[in-house]
């Protein structure tokens, strides 16, 4: 996943992309994705709600590319980063 984040998303204004951690934590999130050399922003899978991302039904390690409206394009990774690489 960071080499695909790096090559495909990082520079790319039009994407983001939000990490859902399965940690008791934010500290504990936190340094994981220090350790792994994650750049983008991680949510706790408690605080899903909170940050109003329950909608996509998406468990810790699944992926959903979502347009600007909130729309699930795709939930497959791979489906994901080819759509995404064509808007680089």
């Amino acid at each position: 996943m960071l080499e695909k984040y790096q090559t495909q998303i990082a520079k790319n204004p039009e994407v983001a992309l939000i990490h859902v951690s399965c940690d008791e934590t934010s500290g504990d999130a936190l340094a994981w994705a220090r350790q792994e050399g994650f750049t983008w922003p991680t949510i706790l899978f408690s605080d899903l709600e909170r940050a109003g991302l329950t909608q996509y039904e998406a468990w810790p390690g699944e992926v959903r590319l979502v347009d600007r409206e909130g729309v699930v394009l795709t939930k497959d990774e791979k489906e994901a980063f080819a759509t995404i690489s064509l808007k680089n």
